[in-house]
């Protein structure tokens, strides 16, 4: 056994190697275990999100808007638009401008309109009965139609859209709703009075058979060029 000297007083003597004892009660190094079996459970919890993306695939059908205005028209422009009803003892009906987006309301006469003034969308009440039972449709005279979730969403196609004609519909009605494709992600398309292409994309629709529906989302405007 070696010895280490320095100055007067003598050093420790230097540590015995390790014995056997040392070894076995001295935890592993993480790192110098070859056995990584203790480790391969982990991606376990890693196969839930594998199945997350087919779970969220049918909520999302529909495409991105292509905003590219074609010659003739300005640059296409995006604000918002919405439908909120009131209940129905106010005795009011919304109407909507897809113009610009911007709503209006006047005194409720059974799905008649006192004075249009420009707009597309009327929002009505039907019977008052206390449950929900507002009804949407096109104003006579205007070119509105609904392009469906799944069709691509762009100048072209909103446009043709807008030439197949949007009759009333009882939004409550979450059947009708669906038959008729006015679904999240769908749009309302309309070729206006002062000819823009207007585009309302049905982003978010909250109410049922009770509650009167509301419904929002993006509007994109191509207006045609002076």
């Amino acid at each position: 056994m070696t010895v280490v000297f320095g100055g007067n007083d003598s050093g420790p003597a230097a540590a015995p190697a390790p014995d056997t004892a040392d070894r076995v009660t001295r935890p592993a190094s993480p790192s110098a275990s070859g056995t990584p079996s203790s480790k391969e459970p982990e991606p376990e919890p890693s196969a839930p999100s594998d199945e997350a993306p087919s779970a969220s695939t049918s909520a999302s059908t529909s495409p991105e808007a292509d905003l590219t205005a074609p010659d003739g028209y300005a640059q296409a422009l995006s604000t918002m638009w919405g439908l909120a009803p009131v209940p129905c003892t106010q005795h009011e009906q919304q109407l909507v401008d897809l113009d610009d987006g911007t709503s209006r309301t006047e005194d409720e006469n059974n799905g008649a309109v006192q004075e249009p003034g420009g707009a597309e969308l009327l929002y009505w009440p039907d019977t008052c009965t206390g449950l929900g039972d507002y009804q949407l449709r096109a104003l006579p005279n205007t070119r509105v139609g609904l392009l469906r979730a799944d069709a691509p969403k762009s100048f072209d196609s909103c446009r043709a859209a807008a030439g197949t004609g949007f009759g009333a519909l009882a939004l409550s009605e979450r059947t009708d709703r669906e038959e008729r494709g006015f679904v999240e992600g769908a749009a309302l398309c309309s070729v206006t009075d002062k000819g823009t292409v207007s585009m309302a994309v049905i982003e978010h629709i909250a109410g049922g058979a009770v509650d009167d529906v509301s419904v929002s989302g993006p509007l994109h405007i191509w207006a045609a060029a002076p």
